[in-house]
């Protein structure tokens, strides 16, 4: 019982800090069309985990810092090395995922996927207008079809990988202290399915106040609440995967570094998709998540076999 407070206490101010934040700024009419107002939003709002597990770790149960998983002494470096290199599969995966299904197969829901030089001047040049600089998007256009469209692929993915490890680290490190290090440490004891599904719905669920101001469901607001809770229990099996393995709080860091960080090059090669299909918070994701932890899960028989442990 002692274990259930402490996690509903934790959760009681996670959440708190993170919605009431969010009601301030969609009270003061902020949207994730909102642009710099928006981000600073978002960005503060994603350092309410972390400051509730500092509060309940260190000012409610009084244990030490160690316990969030932050000290790198043991940590598993080739996980972590795993870790970056999951991580980096995700957006061709979901790539690959919509030229089968779109392209080949004619569900056109899914949309289409085009990794050619013409496919990214076209998509800038759209960004450019919707952002109403149509003549710079042209320009920019031309310039970016001089690119082969692999190596922009391939070079975004590593620019991704280097934001996780520098600049996007302390932002990751506002969630994830919160979810893989004190709520991770809170249910260690449980069995990893019923970690895995209560992390996920709870991470998703945090998301709520933003995912109704616009964020990545900008159509589909209150479907996207519950779609946004499935997007994060699947990714929660590979966060809790490098977790348990790396026994460090780094290595989701990172892991939730890059995926964010490679998000965008999705919109370079694919369109027309139905946003709840043909994106990577769709279902298009979903099916390039479900493979990806098949293939951890398969591969790596330490950890499958905490699955299928009666502890």
């Amino acid at each position: 019982m002692h274990q259930h407070r402490r996690i509903i206490s934790f959760l009681a101010f996670a959440f708190g800090y993170t919605w009431l934040l969010a009601g301030i700024g969609a009270f003061f009419g902020i949207r994730a069309t909102s642009g710099l107002s928006y981000m600073a939003l978002a960005g503060a709002c994603m350092f309410g985990p972390a400051l509730a597990a500092i509060v309940q770790q260190r000012l409610i149960d009084r244990a030490p810092w160690s316990g969030l998983g932050l000290p790198l002494a043991g940590t598993n470096w080739k996980i972590l090395g795993a870790t970056a290199l999951v991580g980096i599969t995700i957006v061709p995966l979901i790539l690959l995922v919509i030229q089968i299904v779109g392209d080949r197969m004619g569900i056109a829901a899914f949309g289409h996927v085009s990794v050619t030089s013409e496919r990214m001047g076209l998509s800038i040049t759209d960004m450019m207008t919707q952002m109403g600089q149509g003549r710079s998007g042209g320009t920019i256009s031309n310039a970016i079809q001089q690119l082969p469209a692999g190596v922009v692929l391939f070079g975004g993915l590593l620019s991704a990988v280097f934001s996780a490890f520098t600049f996007n680290l302390p932002f990751m490190l506002g969630e994830e202290l919160g979810w893989r290090g004190y709520l991770y440490q809170a249910t260690v004891s449980w069995k990893p399915q019923r970690r895995v599904l209560f992390t996920g719905v709870v991470w998703g669920l945090w998301h709520a106040p933003l995912i109704l101001m616009g964020h990545n469901y900008p159509e589909h607001p209150v479907a996207g609440v519950g779609l946004m809770v499935v997007f994060c229990t699947l990714l929660a099996f590979l966060f809790d995967w490098s977790r348990a393995r790396s026994g460090s709080v780094w290595s989701a860091c990172i892991l939730h570094g890059i995926i964010n960080g490679s998000a965008g090059l999705f919109a370079l090669f694919a369109w027309g998709g139905q946003p709840l299909i043909g994106s990577p918070v769709g279902l298009a994701g979903f099916i390039a998540l479900a493979m990806v932890a098949t293939v951890v899960f398969l591969l790596d028989r330490r950890y499958r076999g905490t699955w299928t442990s009666d502890r």
